[in-house]
């Protein structure tokens, strides 16, 4: 009995330190998740602003002020989406850079899917994934190096995100600049001056 307890004890402090490193894996999984979703939002959201353009861009007079400000609307607007593009980007990439600064063995790993891929058949990445469950040292190696190469995934996205909501600032704020514009010019001239909508 005296011999059975600290064994138990070791067994439960090293399920302990897997199950804690296994929820710093899956936090990281869910915020490369937002990280998309938030992209994909955002992308949707100006894309519907830029629905302005393309209905009313025939009301928009030709002068200096009006080139300036669609000038800065669309260098802005395609900033943003570049940011957008390089949010999702960075996940293979980054993860390539890692597994490449590894040793040999963890080319292979059986637990993440570029070392999955590069698996020859399918008994040996079984053969691989049991070794890997035996050996709890060699598990826990495998998932703190996803969980590093998914924090600096995260890292690039979520800068590229905040670069994109500038970006988005920016547009919508020239955007409504425009819009102030129009009004002021067409009023000036009388509303009888407006351009109908169809023609």
């Amino acid at each position: 009995m005296a011999q059975s307890s600290p064994s138990k004890e070791q067994s439960s402090t090293s399920a302990n330190r897997l199950l804690f490193v296994l929820r710093i894996l899956d936090a990281e999984n869910r915020l490369l998740e937002r990280a998309d979703q938030k992209a994909i939002s955002l992308l949707a959201a100006l894309g519907v602003f830029m629905v302005f353009f393309i209905v009313y861009y025939r009301l928009i007079p030709i002068n200096l002020f009006t080139v300036i400000l669609l000038s800065i609307y669309f260098v802005v607007s395609l900033m943003a989406i570049v940011s957008f593009i390089l949010t999702v980007r960075p996940r293979i990439r980054l993860v390539e850079e890692e597994t490449k600064d590894t040793d040999k063995a963890a080319e292979c790993e059986p637990a993440f899917f570029v070392g999955i891929c590069k698996f020859p058949t399918l008994s040996a990445y079984r053969q691989a994934l049991e070794a890997m469950i035996k050996d709890e040292a060699s598990a826990i190696d495998v998932y703190t190096r996803q969980i590093f190469g998914l924090a600096r995934v995260n890292a690039a996205k979520y800068r590229n995100i905040q670069r994109a909501v500038l970006l988005i600032i920016i547009a919508l704020a020239t955007e409504l600049a425009l819009v102030a514009y129009l009004f002021i010019y067409y009023y000036g001239q009388g509303a009888n001056m407006l351009p109908p909508i169809g023609g």
